[in-house]
This record gives C-alpha cells, sequence and structure tokens, in this order.
C-alpha cells in the first residue's frame, strides 16, 4: 500500500508539472499571441464571403417580398374584378329570365291573335258566302220581277 502512495504522489506531482507547463504556455499565448497570417487571412476571407453572401439572401429576400406583395394585390384586386363579374352574371341571367318570360308572353299573345285573325278570316269568309247566296236571291227575286 505504501508503494501505491509513493505512486500516487509521483502522479500527482507529474500532472502538477504538466499543469504548470501547460498554465506557463497559456499565459504565454495570452500575452503574445502567436498569429498566423494564412489562418487568419482565409478566416478572414471566409467572413467577407459570408457576409457577402448574407447581403445577397438578404436582397433576395427583400425582392422576393415585393413580389409577393405585388402579387397578393394582384390578387386582391382580381377578386374584386371577379365579384363585380359574378354580380354582372346574376343581373343579366335576371335580366334574360326576364326576357324569356316577356318573350314567352309575346308568343303566347301573338298565338292568340293568329287565332283571333283565322277566326275573323273563317267568319268574313262565312259571311262572304252568304253574301253571295243573298246576292243571288236578290238577283232571281230581281229577274224574277222584272
Amino acid at each position: 500500500m505504501y508503494d501505491q502512495l509513493k505512486l500516487l504522489e509521483k502522479t500527482i506531482l507529474d500532472i502538477k508539472k504538466q499543469y504548470q507547463l501547460v498554465s506557463a504556455e497559456l499565459s504565454s499565448l495570452k500575452q503574445n499571441p502567436v498569429t498566423n497570417t494564412q489562418e487568419l487571412t482565409a478566416l478572414q476571407n471566409k467572413l467577407n464571403t459570408s457576409h457577402t453572401e448574407r447581403d445577397g439572401a438578404k436582397k433576395q429576400l427583400n425582392d422576393l417580398d415585393k413580389r409577393y406583395q405585388n402579387l397578393a394585390e394582384a390578387h386582391h384586386m382580381i377578386g374584386e374584378e371577379q365579384d363585380k363579374l359574378q354580380k354582372q352574371i346574376s343581373e343579366l341571367k335576371q335580366q334574360n329570365n326576364e326576357l324569356q318570360q316577356h318573350n314567352k308572353e309575346l308568343k303566347q299573345q301573338y298565338h292568340d291573335i293568329k287565332q283571333q285573325n283565322s277566326d275573323l278570316q273563317k267568319k268574313n269568309q262565312l259571311a262572304a258566302e252568304r253574301t253571295q247566296v243573298v246576292l243571288k236571291r236578290l238577283t232571281r227575286i230581281d229577274q224574277a220581277e222584272g
């Protein structure tokens, strides 16, 4: 067990040494950071590229938003126009129904007048025939008297 404690103590001392070395190196790096210019340039370029992409995406988003607004407005206007046209269609259908009803009434009147005309023509023909009969009788009577 004594050996194990000595081993443990040695391990702790090694860890303390490593900690002091790492701590010293970290302190040194904090005070005098080592800059890798290539890596820094690459990171700066990557940052610039990401800013450019972000700006492009913002512009594209704004363009799409404007397009959406224009389409929404056009859709609204089309909806209003469609409502007006639907109202006109309803009015025209109503007018058409009224005109069809009026046309039906006029056709009935025409049919009635045609029937009256036919009846009057028959009466007129019958009257003409009777007049002929009466004229013939009168002619015979005149001839018989004369």
